[in-house]
């Protein structure tokens, strides 16, 4: 590790004397219910009559809160916009400006041997394991962090990399923002992000209004870049909004679920055909509900931020917050191995095989942050500016 931060050169003087960590403990727990959702999407089945079949009461409403789980996507992009913002906000008021080297050198070490890892795991799983692909051109697009757009053109593939599509629209966003960052001062900022908002509104618009594949909604970089410009907004204008009560906490918490099951409600995230009689009903529903989704993970923010709240800062959630890449990454493969170990067919014999899932991909999480992205993270604090948290 020594030897790779000599070839990627001399840190400045401002890093040796690296003030204390900006570290907000309750956004590590609250990553942790974003991976929760998005693993309670991808395992419990979207149909109420599997929820009628275990004699639940309010069946649709049980397959709504599981679809609503994909959200939690859109709390990881409003989440990274939020801190990536705040924290090139503090290095260019400790050191006059903002190092777009360093800072891609930080996002490479910490994102790059996990996601790549994955990747090599998908195309050995693919080889050899029935049931998965992944055909050539889905590895170049991932390689190349053009993830969503193959999967734009060719839907979702049938392997553990599926949840790589995401890290390619926030690489996509680490390109090009902090580069605004550096050359706009903070109206600019805020008109940049305002703009962004309203660029990926018009993107659904036009997506409805052309006819496409509802996929460009929801793997289009452009569509997608709402919940980043919320995040955005966050973080310029966190030192000015008004504290938070515990009341007012649970009621934007309260507001921002309530808005993704209702939006779940209306649509099926899933890409594909939408059986909509008029232009005006698909921009209701398509349209409508990602801007309900967007908004409800910003409340969702704002209300953990800066909370003391148990929930979000107790030490296992903050902990499993800690390793809620690698849970994201990997929760495919430890589903894929259960299903195939134990194979369940329906009902709580399915819903225990895959709570088995949950915990095997937390084991994986541990072992890969422990020995695969710990080492990186430490060389990744040599050059950084402003510290993040601790490894």
């Amino acid at each position: 590790m020594a030897q790779l931060a000599q070839v990627l050169g001399e840190l400045p003087p401002a890093i040796a004397h690296a003030p204390r960590r900006f570290y907000q403990p309750e956004l590590d727990g609250l990553r942790f219910y974003a991976f929760l959702g998005v693993f309670v999407y991808h395992t419990l089945p979207e149909r109420p009559a599997f929820y009628r079949s275990l004699h639940l009461p309010l069946p649709s409403l049980w397959a709504a809160v599981a679809r609503s789980g994909a959200s939690g996507v859109d709390l990881f992009f409003t989440l990274s916009a939020f801190l990536i913002t705040a924290l090139l906000l503090r290095e260019r008021r400790q050191t006059g400006g903002i190092s777009l080297r360093l800072f891609y050198i930080r996002r490479i070490l910490r994102i790059w041997p996990l996601y790549f890892a994955v990747l090599a795991v998908a195309v050995v799983l693919a080889h050899t394991i029935p049931g998965q692909s992944l055909p050539w051109y889905y590895v170049v697009g991932y390689l190349l962090f053009v993830g969503n757009w193959i999967n734009v053109a060719f839907g979702h593939p049938l392997s553990v990399c599926g949840p790589l599509w995401t890290v390619s629209i926030e690489e996509q966003f680490y390109l090009v923002w902090p580069l605004l960052m550096k050359i706009l001062g903070r109206r600019g900022m805020i008109i940049a992000a305002v703009v962004a908002f309203l660029l990926a509104t018009l993107s659904q618009i036009g997506v409805v209004l052309a006819g496409l594949s509802p996929g460009y909604i929801y793997y289009g970089s452009f569509s997608r870049s709402g919940s980043l410009a919320l995040g955005i907004l966050l973080a310029l204008f966190a030192d000015r909004l008004p504290a938070l009560t515990r009341g007012m906490r649970g009621l934007l918490l309260a507001a921002g679920l309530t808005g993704w099951i209702a939006a779940s409600a209306w649509l099926s995230d899933q890409p594909g055909p939408v059986d909509m009689r008029t232009v005006l009903g698909r921009l209701v529903i398509l349209v409508g509900a990602r801007l309900l989704i967007s908004v409800g993970a910003l409340a969702i923010l704002y209300a953990c931020l800066g909370s003391r709240s148990r929930l979000v800062r107790s030490v296992w959630v903050v902990r499993l917050g800690k390793i809620s890449y690698g849970l994201y990454m990997l929760h495919f493969i430890g589903l894929l191995f259960m299903i195939d170990l134990l194979h369940p067919r329906w009902g709580w014999t399915l819903l225990a095989t895959k709570a088995l899932g949950l915990a095997l991909t937390i084991l994986l999480a541990w072992a890969s942050y422990r020995w695969v992205e710990s080492p990186f993270l430490r060389l990744k604090d040599r050059f950084a500016t402003v510290l993040s948290r601790p490894v």
